[in-house]
C-alpha cells in the first residue's frame, strides 16, 4: 500500500542531467514554444509514514493529516546516475480511498524541477505529475511526467519527461 502511494507522488516526479536529457530527447519546436521530452528510471532509496495523532497505526488506513516522505534515485535506462527526487504528502482525505497532494523536487545537474502531483491509495492507473517551474537550466521550464510502477512491490517506476520553455 505504501508502494503504491511513493510510485504516484513521484512520481512521484524525475529529470535528468541536461546532456543526458539531450542526447536521449526528441525535440519539437514551433514558433513560440521547445518541447523536450526524455525517460528516465525512478528507484526508491526512503520511505517514512508520519502517523499523526490519533494515531492509528501502520496496518489501517491513513487519516487525514497522516503523511509521508521518500527519496528516490533517477537514472538514466542504462542506470547511470542522473539526480535525485524528495517529496512529501499530505492525507487530504483518510480511510481505505486515502488521497491528497504531494509536492516534490527533482535535484539534476544544472538545476532542479519543482513539481506536484494527486496520490491514491487505491487503483493501479499511472501518476500523472505536473512541473510547476524550474531552476538553472530548467528556468521557465513546465510540463508533465508520466509515472508507470513496475508492480505493487516493485521499487522502480518508468518515467516520461515532457518539458516545454515559451518562446
Amino acid at each position: 500500500m505504501y508502494r503504491k502511494l511513493v510510485t504516484t507522488a513521484g512520481v512521484a516526479v524525475a529529470v535528468s542531467v541536461l546532456g543526458v536529457a539531450a542526447a536521449q530527447a526528441a525535440p519539437t519546436a514551433t514558433s513560440t514554444t521547445k518541447t523536450v521530452t526524455f525517460h528516465l528510471v525512478e528507484k526508491q532509496i526512503g520511505f517514512n509514514f508520519i502517523d499523526n495523532p490519533p494515531k492509528q497505526g501502520f496496518r489501517a488506513a491513513p487519516l487525514i493529516g497522516d503523511q509521508f516522505a521518500f527519496t528516490s534515485e533517477l537514472q538514466t535506462k542504462t542506470g547511470a546516475h542522473a539526480g535525485s527526487l524528495e517529496a512529501t504528502c499530505t492525507v487530504a482525505r483518510g480511510g481505505s480511498r486515502s488521497e491528497g497532494p504531494c509536492y516534490g523536487v527533482f535535484l539534476l545537474k544544472g538545476g532542479q524541477l519543482m513539481a506536484m502531483a494527486h496520490f491514491t491509495f487505491y487503483g493501479n492507473g499511472p501518476t500523472h505529475v505536473v512541473i510547476v517551474g524550474g531552476t538553472g537550466v530548467y528556468q521557465g521550464a513546465t510540463g508533465a511526467v508520466l509515472s508507470i510502477s513496475r508492480g505493487q512491490n516493485s521499487p522502480y517506476s518508468d518515467d516520461t519527461f515532457t518539458l516545454n520553455w515559451a518562446g
